[in-house]
């Protein structure tokens, strides 16, 4: 029983199915929106499905395998405390914050020790903040993996949208802006001390540590980001994100080696706040530099902005940018998809293009346009209503 029990937790907890739910509900809402926007999906296919599966399989590899060399011990407390916050992350529509769930997580650990539900209900603050123990070194070891974990699902999708919502601005003009919403639930091998139901079963391993018995658990771990860029170089300022995430990386690193050095509750807790505020700052900055920087993609009077790029098309062949204003094709003036559709046609294996990058700069752009190509060679404009 106990082996079934430690293999099969983590399909056990609802965070695995709730986030397989939510990642089919997120899939769901886009095609319909694209749907209802542009008559058919931009992409059909589930992307999002797939980032879930890959994310599971490539970052429970990876994650375990840290885990397991660190030998990162938790206790059930905590284990109960996380599935329950980050089953709650997943039952708010639009809410997703799974590195804030680890963070609060590991706080409440830090401040009430693995008592904190009593302490909490019994309003008993008597044994706040308790002393440094190892078990602290372990939560910021694990602290460090899921923003390694996220560093990688970040860097696995960073050029996974291009689906865009469309929106008026105070002018009454269209704009479009671009959501990033993706998760994984990752499989991450834990130390966990005793066993969660009594067993004598052979076959799964209980290592004994310092005279601790010690089992291993297979925990879910929450992995996702939601970011709603304003801009048009919504992918660049994605790579930007992830680069600082990477950065943090190695500052959680950082304090993890200096809280074994220090043994200290209280340096404990304001690194894990300092680790918590350094992601919030970098969420912040760039979302003033999306919304101070870059312009938002807008309908033009002058000619047919590109709102995305479907892959495998004579657009992506020509290496098209969301943002980029087409201006002439074939020669031909064009200020509709009605003109483009008959610019288009008016040589039906190759086309020219004259456009308006984001800089400014005219560029000409030209590609052959194969048997099964679409209409409109692969781009995503602006819906005529």
């Amino acid at each position: 029983m106990q082996l079934a029990v430690n293999i099969l937790f983590f399909f056990i907890m609802p965070v695995f199915w709730l986030g397989l739910i939510r990642t089919h509900l997120i899939y769901r809402r886009r095609v319909t929106r694209e749907r209802k926007l542009f008559d058919s999906a931009i992409n059909p296919n589930h992307t999002e499905f797939k980032s879930f599966m890959i994310g599971l399989i490539v970052l429970g590899i990876i994650g375990s395998l840290l885990t397991s060399l660190l030998g990162i011990e938790v206790n059930y407390s905590w284990v109960f405390l996380y599935e329950g916050l980050a089953t709650l992350c997943l039952l708010i529509p639009g809410l997703m914050f799974p590195f804030t769930v680890m963070l609060i997580s590991i706080i409440i650990l830090v401040l009430f020790g693995d008592q904190f539900l009593y302490l909490i209900l019994s309003w008993n603050f008597s044994n706040f903040l308790p002393e440094h123990t190892s078990m602290n070194m372990d939560f910021f070891a694990l602290m460090t993996v899921v923003m390694i974990l996220q560093y990688l699902f970040l860097k696995l999708n960073v050029k996974s949208f291009t689906s865009p919502i469309i929106q008026k601005n105070v002018r009454g003009n269209k704009v479009a802006s671009y959501l990033f919403d993706k998760l994984t639930v990752v499989p991450l091998i834990l130390f966990v001390p005793g066993n969660l139901l009594t067993s004598t079963s052979a076959f799964w391993p209980i290592f004994k540590i310092f005279g601790v018995k010690l089992s291993i658990l297979v925990v879910p771990i929450l992995i996702g980001f939601n970011f709603k860029f304003l801009g048009q170089a919504s992918e660049k300022i994605l790579k930007k994100i992830t680069k600082a995430i990477g950065g943090l990386c190695w500052l959680s690193l950082g304090l993890t080696l200096d809280a074994f050095l220090w043994k200290n509750a209280m340096f404990d807790l304001m690194s894990v706040l300092l680790i918590g505020l350094c992601y919030f700052l970098v969420l912040h900055h760039y979302k003033k530099v999306d919304k101070q920087v870059d312009k938002q993609v807008e309908q033009a009077v002058d000619g047919i902005r590109i709102l995305g790029v479907k892959n495998d098309t004579p657009a992506s062949k020509m290496n098209l940018k969301i943002g980029d204003l087409i201006q002439e094709v074939n020669g031909q003036q064009v200020r509709n998809e009605n003109q483009l559709y008959k610019a288009l046609q008016s040589n039906p294996t190759y086309c020219r293009l004259k456009i308006k990058n984001r800089n400014g700069r005219l560029e000409l752009k030209e590609a052959a346009i194969f048997a099964d190509a679409p209409h409109e060679i692969g781009i995503v404009t602006f819906p005529r209503n």
